[in-house]
């Protein structure tokens, strides 16, 4: 059991206050409320009953909902059902055979020009004040 002192200097003794309390003593705090929430008048006399005053919080502030929404959507109505039943396909060698025989043959890309080596290079400043080297290709005249 240890005994703490307040920055006054006054024992308080955390074990007994904890041991001691009941629904309906005086809570720790400036609040002024029992340890049920109740708002608690003079010779703690309960003036406001917790459930009371979190009904007139939420009626006056229609913003702070109670509603619970999911973050996955809308949930489905019904049963998704396809259009019309897919035929299966029977993948075999011999399919994959006549596939590959009927398939219109592969047109390979046209060589195109790759850009040709820089001739050299030219410091370029950019508006927030960074250097950057660009490649120069062909003589400015």
């Amino acid at each position: 059991m240890t005994t703490y002192r307040s920055n006054k200097g006054v024992p308080i003794d955390f074990d007994s206050l904890v041991s001691s309390s009941s629904k309906h003593s005086t809570a720790l705090g400036n609040m002024r409320v029992n340890a049920q929430g109740d708002v608690l008048g003079p010779n703690g006399t309960v003036v406001q009953k917790n459930e009371d005053r979190v009904r007139a919080y939420y009626k006056n502030n229609p913003r702070s909902s109670t509603a619970s929404a999911s973050l996955k959507g809308e949930a489905p109505t019904q049963k998704l059902q396809p259009d019309s039943p897919a035929p299966a396909e029977v993948k075999t060698a011999k399919t994959a055979k006549e596939n590959a025989r009927t398939a219109p043959p592969v047109v390979e890309p046209e060589e195109f020009d790759a850009p040709a080596e820089p001739i050299s290079y030219r410091e370029v400043t950019l508006p927030n004040g960074d250097i950057e080297m660009v490649p120069v290709y062909k003589q400015d005249e």
